[in-house]
């Protein structure tokens, strides 16, 4: 079982292009905040600077990948470090309308980026996302330059523009292999990254998320999950929360949480064959876990294909049976 793979399936990953932008030295853009998204920025030509609010800042040249993994604020400049002008401002000023490149600047050296953005359907968490760093980047290297980003996200915008039957299953098949890419380029060169993205690949813990990603619908213990893992119970639920930030039990939960969600948008399966298929054999228990979970009943969701999300109870806080009302 491919974890990360069914994490961004099961999660309705897309990814956008926002443009090329053609940008001459000085410049200096603020890009607004937009937690919903995960923003990248590949270099084609000349440096740019990426700067957070915190000041966290990197330099990235042409070949290189930067992400904003939680849609922070965040300014595009050339090393000058001018006062920012605002996205929108830029975009009005240079008569951008959506189509070609962005062209702004001060007429100096160039600077060529593409932009755009992952994103998550109904703003699907998950700790794997949520645990990543708040700017990553990947710097091109003589084995791997990310250049060739830029016709890759071109094709997923035509394919898009396109509307063909089929682009709809392109461009989130694309936008899944690319991302998958992303995070583990990003392992790769990162030997400390997020406990969470780590656990992906822990013998022991990876091996339980296999089993519960395969199979979320059968009826696990902590006892089980512990015994798969060759650990003792209270030994496996501590580093499966040190990983992953979560218990098993309540990772389940989510987790099928996320899966039902997905099968409902399909539209193809009654609420009682979605509860069916995600472990409950009660219907009522189900209703009650995806309302606390999504805010909204499971046939509100069906129906209005939107989620409105609410708190995050702990649904999953239970003892021996991971799976609380599964089935076996």
């Amino acid at each position: 079982m491919d974890v990360l793979g069914d994490i961004l399936s099961t999660l309705q990953l897309r990814s956008t292009l926002y443009f090329r932008a053609e940008l001459s030295a000085p410049f200096s853009i603020s890009v607004p905040e937009d937690r919903q998204v995960i923003r990248f920025h590949v270099a084609n030509r000349g440096p740019c600077l990426v700067t957070l609010p915190t000041g966290e800042a990197v330099r990235f040249e042409p070949g290189d990948l930067v992400l904003v993994p939680h849609g922070a604020s965040h300014v595009l400049s050339d090393v000058s470090r001018q006062a920012p002008r605002p996205l929108g401002e830029v975009l009005q000023e240079s008569g951008f309308d959506g189509s070609g490149p962005l062209v702004y600047g001060g007429g100096g050296p160039q600077t060529v980026i593409v932009c755009g953005y992952f994103a998550f359907a109904h703003d699907a968490v998950h700790p794997v996302i949520a645990s990543l760093p708040a700017l990553i980047h990947l710097p091109a290297m003589a084995e791997r330059s990310y250049a060739w980003l830029e016709q890759l996200v071109s094709y997923m915008e035509g394919e898009s523009r396109d509307q063909s039957d089929a682009w709809g299953e392109i461009v989130r098949r694309v936008a899944e292999i690319l991302f998958i890419h992303v995070l583990r380029a990003y392992m790769g060169t990162h030997p400390n990254s997020t406990a969470a993205l780590l656990a992906l690949g822990d013998p022991h813990i990876g091996k339980t998320l296999a089993l519960i990603h395969a199979d979320p619908a059968r009826d696990w213990s902590i006892g089980a999950l512990a015994a798969e893992a060759a650990m003792s119970k209270t030994v496996y639920a501590e580093r499966f929360r040190q990983t992953l930030g979560t218990t098993p039990g309540k990772y389940l939960v989510d987790w099928r949480m996320h899966k039902a969600r997905a099968l409902l948008d399909r539209g193809d399966l009654t609420v009682k064959q979605v509860a069916w298929e995600v472990g409950y054999e009660s219907e009522t228990a189900f209703n009650r876990v995806f309302r606390e979970r999504f805010g909204i009943t499971p046939g509100r969701f069906r129906t209005r294909g939107a989620v409105v999300a609410g708190d995050d109870p702990d649904s999953g806080a239970i003892t021996e049976s991971v799976g609380s009302s599964g089935k076996g």
